[in-house]
């Protein structure tokens, strides 16, 4: 199981393909849901043809197989965690891929380091994701202010029995088989965990979450010039399909895929995962790769 030790805490990745790098930032905010079986489900993996590209992805810190731990980091931190794996990698410019929650830390990222971005791409994200307009947003807010408030430990037991239930499935994976099988594994493992695990992926959720806290990236979306890709479902119920259409607005130049009743984790749809293909390798064309 490879682990890369960047910026003081081990990330687990995995790379598969030769060719052109693209590093994909997975979504959601960690936690033991992510921690309890082998490994997170990475959406691009397979999209992209891989005798032409090495597509690289990772688990962030307080998620999946990588290190859980209390510090409290910021986007920047998370973006330059991304940076330090890919130096660990020898990959000097990759197309970043970033997925729903992994949309800020991928923004921050090509804000950041516009000279290892060969090419952005956006889909199911938005320029604020805790926006409190955004109830799921406005609920882990209050957690946030409540752990500052209360402390980790009080928040823990008073969201111990809700942490042990395995979210329903939604969306295009509710008919997966592998989706579903998933959902029983992580389900028996949220049941048998320890109160001591379960309180540590609690609490680095929370740091994950704290982190976008105070981002917003709308004022500095014009300052993208490399190649930008937002690809979005109309019928997104996580991430509201006007966000897209914002980054889209926002970032001069970019191309934008609205990919028609689709939902949230719109790269498991057919026409979301032809867009990604068709405009990743018009980028790599057009650098002569």
């Amino acid at each position: 199981m490879p682990k890369a030790r960047v910026n003081g805490v081990e990330l687990f990745y995995e790379v598969s393909g030769t060719g052109q790098p693209v590093l994909f930032i997975h979504g959601g905010y960690g936690g033991a849901e992510s921690a309890v079986v082998a490994k997170l489900p990475p959406e691009v993996v397979g999209i992209l043809p891989a005798d032409r590209f090495k597509v690289i992805t990772y688990d962030r810190r307080n998620a999946g197989q990588s290190e859980f731990s209390d510090a409290h980091v910021t986007l920047a931190d998370l973006a330059d965690d991304a940076r330090a794996l890919l130096d660990d990698l020898d990959a000097e410019k990759a197309i970043v891929v970033g997925s729903s929650a992994g949309g800020p830390i991928a923004l921050q990222f090509a804000l950041t380091y516009p000279e290892r971005t060969l090419a952005l791409c956006l889909p199911n994200t938005g320029a604020n994701l805790m926006n409190p307009e955004r109830p799921r947003s406005k609920a882990f807010n209050e957690l946030v202010a409540r752990a500052r408030a209360e402390g980790d430990r009080a928040v823990f037991e008073s969201r111990k029995a809700a942490l042990r239930q395995a979210s329903p499935l939604g969306g295009p994976r509710a008919s997966q088989a592998a989706s579903i099988e998933r959902h029983a594994a992580v389900s028996k493992a949220l049941a048998t965990i320890s109160d001591e695990d379960l309180f540590r992926h609690s609490t680095g959720e929370l740091r994950n979450v704290e982190a976008y806290q105070e981002y917003d990236f709308g004022p500095r979306l014009s300052e993208l010039s490399m190649p930008v890709c937002i690809i979005h479902g109309t019928a997104d119920a996580t991430v509201p399909f006007a966000w897209g259409e914002a980054l889209h607005a926002g970032i001069p130049g970019s191309e934008f895929h609205a990919i028609e009743g689709a939902d949230h984790g719109v790269l498991l749809y057919d026409r979301a995962q032809e867009a990604l293909r068709g405009w990743a390798d018009r980028v790599v064309s057009a650098v002569g790769v």
